[in-house]
């Protein structure tokens, strides 16, 4: 087919670049979930949302399911929890995640 001799040269994988992972990719999805525990602190602590509030939030955000959420939320209590020892301020989210209006 016409132009599939440059899309072979300049696009596809020639296998010399080696093997590439395919999936989920474990580094973005640890950024995914700390922000999502950041919004979780946040509408929690600041917007004193309540808990079916905070869900119905993140699922918005995130495109999620809700039982998701509360998984990651029971897998890294101990980092919400490190949130709240803390005694973050607002500077601290806006600062890590600026593009999220705070």
């Amino acid at each position: 087919m016409r132009g599939e001799k440059i899309y072979q040269q300049l696009v596809k994988d020639n296998g010399t670049k080696g093997t590439v992972s395919k999936g989920r990719s474990d580094k973005l999805v640890s950024k995914r979930n700390d922000c999502l525990l950041a919004r979780y602190y946040y509408y929690g602590h600041f917007k004193n949302f309540c808990y079916e509030e905070i869900l119905r939030q993140l699922v918005a955000e995130f495109f999620l399911s809700p039982k998701t959420i509360i998984s990651i939320v029971q897998n890294n209590t101990d980092k919400l929890l490190s949130f709240k020892e803390q005694g973050l301020v607002m500077f601290y989210f806006q600062r890590n995640w600026p593009h999220l209006k705070w």
